[in-house]
């Protein structure tokens, strides 16, 4: 797939995006190896992300207030980001993180379903197929070695998979006429005010000890936040088929970045199966672009 030249700089910019959030998923291992909880993690995640979404509309001068009429509907998909945001850390916390990402990578496919059976897109014989690979690559990834895998870190994966490929399919459906960065921002503060308030009620909420811990805790939001709101100032220039051909690259970068921080090196049919998967999803999106 070529990009024209005048769109060259947002691919560039978009491969940083991928690296951003790649970093941001490494960092969290390292977070929860050293003692940091979950909702610390997606508490501060979600903060900083909306902090910097909020910096990025006054900057812009985009008002927030007052709030519009589908800001309710925002609401809704901010309860999606939350249940995608802790799904995918505790996916994290339990699996390598390589593997709890390509299992995360479910969600292209289950958009497609999802959007088949809203009548939004037909089941055809492309869809079919490749869910069968993916699906099959995954087996190979989860397979190899598979008394080590976490069972719970797998449904994890598979759980965040699903809230993000619903938030996907319902976006356009519920919040059609508001701009990308200030649905996601109220999407975010949602899934923000949310945390918060889980982590008062419970007193869960822990900083961490150690220099390592606090590494990984800031790497975590820095990276994630950088990510998130890069990914949706390029999306207008790009548009999502190929913002989504660049960050298929994510699960690679994270398998690098794993191996040469953590130490986690994948077995050779996992090498195999983790090609499958993020070749899969890029012959699938390319498909979908030339039709």
């Amino acid at each position: 797939m070529t990009f024209p030249r005048h769109a060259l700089l947002p691919v560039l910019a978009l491969f940083g995006v991928a690296l951003s959030l790649g970093a941001g998923h490494v960092c969290s291992r390292i977070a929860f190896t050293n003692g940091v909880n979950v909702l610390t993690a997606a508490t501060v995640r979600s903060v900083l992300a909306a902090a910097l979404l909020y910096s990025m509309l006054r900057w812009r001068r985009t008002p927030v207030r007052p709030l519009p009429p589908a800001f309710k509907w925002t609401t809704l998909l901010g309860l999606l980001i939350v249940v995608q945001t802790a799904a995918i850390q505790t996916s994290v916390a339990l699996l390598p993180v390589t593997i709890a990402l390509l299992v995360f990578y479910a969600y292209p496919f289950l958009t497609g379903v999802a959007a088949a059976a809203l009548g939004d897109e037909r089941f055809t014989l492309r869809l079919a197929v490749s869910l069968a690979a993916a699906f099959g690559g995954l087996a190979l990834v989860l397979g190899v070695g598979a008394w080590t895998v976490s069972l719970a870190g797998v449904a994890a994966g598979l759980t965040a998979a699903a809230a993000f490929a619903a938030a996907l399919v319902l976006t356009p459906r519920l919040a059609p006429g508001m701009n990308a960065p200030l649905r996601t921002f109220f999407m975010l503060s949602t899934a923000a005010a949310v945390f918060l308030a889980a982590a008062v009620a419970t007193q869960q909420f822990r900083l961490p000890m150690g220099g390592l811990a606090w590494f990984g805790l800031i790497g975590l939001a820095l990276f994630y936040a950088i990510g998130i709101t890069g990914l949706f100032l390029l999306l207008p220039l790009l548009g999502p088929v190929q913002t989504a051909v660049v960050l298929n690259l994510e699960p690679v970068i994270v398998a690098l970045l794993a191996w040469a921080a953590l130490g986690e090196a994948l077995a050779p049919l996992q090498v195999v199966g983790a090609v499958i998967v993020v070749g899969t999803v890029m012959l699938f999106q390319v498909a979908g672009r030339r039709r």
